[in-house]
């Protein structure tokens, strides 16, 4: 019931005392603008592992790369609140990041996008955003300090513009000692269109290949990391590492969870031997 409002996707990682619940957003993973066909039907959807979770603020920063192209940088906040109850979407009286207002939009989910180049109240890479929501007055307000972790590639030329099967792909990023999980994620995903397009052999489906590792700047792709996909696929990789918070308003007692996610995607990248 809760997936027709979410746009994310959400991992639980275990061995911890308590499971961070990282949510991505599948949307900004990759430069839907350049290819028409969008992986997000991939990722698993929000609620599905964690039902107790009806109330949420994210903060997702993804840039995507390509040799050949400039840097993207996708900025943008999305909210829900959810009746415990009823499940149905409701609505609280302001929400805002950093002094922002964020309007709900029709279906009462809040979405705002921060527009490219401009640095009014945009919540940096690295830095700490300030979530402001009342509920149901000034009384039931709670503010919550949430923290943005810092970008992860600086130089497009460390990127991949390809995937060699048989060599493997090093992987290398900034990494950040603020994170307070200490891993990243990194996903492999399969384009399947343009797949087909390249190769009408190909499967229709291949899973999305995830994998933690530690947030020390470095991870090889090996081989055997690459073995699900075949070679004239075209795939995606996107790392990844986020935050999580939580508060509850004071009054009303909804139970907040406070998401950031901080990104770096290739676009479609073809696949050799």
């Amino acid at each position: 019931m809760l997936k027709k409002y979410i746009y994310g996707g959400i991992f639980q990682v275990k061995g911890m005392n308590k499971p961070l619940l990282l949510l991505l957003g599948a949307g900004c993973m990759v430069s839907c603008h350049k290819d028409g066909d969008n992986p997000a039907n991939t990722w698993t959807w929000f609620g599905t592992q964690n039902t107790a979770v009806y109330n949420y603020v994210l903060i997702n920063a993804n840039q995507v790369i390509n040799k050949a192209d400039s840097n993207e940088l996708h900025i943008g906040v999305s909210a829900a609140f959810i009746d415990s109850s009823s499940k149905q979407v409701t609505f609280v009286n302001a929400l805002s990041v950093n002094n922002q207002q964020i309007q709900p939009g029709v279906d009462y989910t809040y979405n705002y996008n921060y527009t490219p180049g401009s640095s009014k109240d945009l919540p940096l890479f690295g830095t700490n955003v300030i979530v402001t929501i009342r509920g149901t007055g000034d009384d039931d307000t709670v503010s919550k300090s949430v923290y943005l972790p810092k970008q992860l590639m600086a130089l497009i030329s460390d990127y991949p513009d390809t995937v060699h099967l048989a060599r493997g792909v090093q992987l290398s990023w900034s990494p950040d000692q603020a994170n307070t999980w200490g891993n990243v994620l990194i996903q492999l995903f399969y384009y399947a269109d343009l797949s087909a397009k390249a190769d009408s052999t190909l499967p229709a489906r291949i899973g999305t290949v995830s994998i933690t590792v530690a947030d020390n700047g470095n991870y090889f792709l090996t081989p055997k990391d690459l073995g699900p996909f075949p070679a004239h696929a075209v795939i995606g990789i996107t790392i990844a590492r986020g935050t999580q918070n939580e508060a509850i308003l004071p009054l009303s007692r909804k139970h907040i969870f406070y998401f950031s996610s901080a990104s770096v995607s290739t676009t479609p990248l073809p696949v050799s031997r």
